[in-house]
């Protein structure tokens, strides 16, 4: 029976990439094992655990320019680790992930996937792991055209995230029956809100650019921050904190910090903004379908995949001039408008069920492995 391995590049956190892959590997047939891959214990290997997975912890990262003949040392001991457990496929959930893990599976003589989530930059290293790749998934077709340029491979499909849609609905339901509020602004107000890390590509300096224009129109709105910045990054909080006290909106504005119910609260908002300058296959405008809540997005990167515009949700540009404005805009056009929030919720959660995040990515997926398996088998066993 053949045996997927899926490598992981952190141990401390748990991101959509990682919730991306659960969900899929979860709704696939028994007879396809799977092995998550984690750099050491934490976080991320008790997630897998919860969910039924079996973990494999192991830490097999150096750097390289500090030990460089470490580095292959190490590749070719996990090769054998990786023969010793019949792994008969290896699927690197993210870029960063492949490094190390595609050396071994190399080595090992294992076909190696790259699961590129993610927009990295140019350089020679990242130019080889890419074409020393067996296969290349990309998460969106933004993302596949992207990888084209610093790759002649020729083996690239792209296969969407799947989300599980049954726990998601479970927990707005019981937030619901427990009639709590988790928005600290009362339901008689309209709520807005942005959930995710706080990062400049995210801007949220957009969106608190964005209040005091939407305020002139709609009064009554109020808006929320969930998320938090890495440590190197939390100047950049400061600022976009202190830019809401500078434009005088500071008691309309409430930063929410890391949350572990951003699902419930997403449930409990007018309309959800996604302001990033790119962003590969975001998971949160998923989980707002699901929980019909109406999004307001970047009309860059793969979003464009994810949204018809005017029908499940509403793109705006968010670079150059008048980018607050654009934004304000559309947020104005959904508060004023009533049915047409509870339009675009509905369809865009019809659209999730059956669209391409739907049944269809995990057939897509299942597909593709199969299809690796078996001339892998073919190239091993060729009589």
């Amino acid at each position: 029976m053949p045996h997927t391995l899926i490598a992981h590049f952190r141990p401390d956190m748990v991101s959509g990439a990682e919730r991306a892959i659960a969900d899929v590997v979860g709704e696939m047939s028994a007879s396809f094992p799977v092995t998550m891959l984690t750099p050491g214990e934490g976080p991320l290997a008790d997630f897998y655990r919860e969910r039924g997975f079996e973990v494999w912890p192991e830490l097999i990262q150096t750097k390289r320019r500090k030990y460089p003949g470490l580095h292959t040392m190490q590749s070719i001991r996990f090769s054998k680790k990786l023969r010793k457990r019949a792994v008969d496929l290896v699927i690197c959930n993210t870029f960063a992930a492949a490094g190390r893990v595609g050396d071994a599976a190399r080595l090992a003589g294992i076909p190696c996937v790259i699961y590129v989530r993610e927009y990295f930059s140019d350089k020679k290293i990242h130019r080889k792991m890419l074409n020393q790749a067996d296969k290349i998934f990309s998460v969106s077709k933004d993302v596949q055209q992207y990888v084209a340029r610093f790759s002649n491979h020729d083996n690239i499909e792209t296969i969407y995230d799947h989300i599980a849609t049954g726990p998601i609905e479970d927990r707005v339901r019981k937030s619901r029956e427990n009639g709590g509020r988790r928005i600290p602004f009362g339901t008689d107000l309209s709520v807005v809100g942005l959930i995710g890390r706080i990062t400049p590509y995210k801007q949220q300096d957009l969106f608190i650019e964005a209040v005091p224009l939407v305020l002139k129109e709609v009064p009554d709105a109020r808006f929320i921050v969930v998320g938090s910045a890495k440590p190197k990054e939390k100047d950049f909080e400061l600022r976009v904190k202190s830019l809401a006290e500078d434009l005088g909106v500071g008691e309309k504005v409430i930063f929410m910090g890391q949350r572990p119910d951003a699902i419930e609260i997403m449930a409990e908002l007018s309309a959800l903004c996604l302001t990033s300058t790119a962003d590969p296959f975001p998971r949160v405008i998923l989980e707002a379908q699901v929980v019909g809540c109406p999004v307001i997005a970047s009309g860059s990167g793969g979003v464009p995949e994810m949204i018809e515009d005017n029908t499940t949700g509403l793109l705006f540009r968010p670079v150059g001039p008048g980018s607050a404005q654009r934004l304000a805009g559309k947020i104005i056009r959904l508060l004023d408008d009533e049915r047409l929030r509870l339009e675009i919720g509905k369809r865009a959660q019809e659209r999730v069920y059956s669209g391409i995040a739907g049944p269809a990515a995990v057939s897509s997926f299942e597909k593709a492995i199969m299809g690796l398996q078996s001339e892998h088998v073919r190239q091993t066993n060729p009589n």
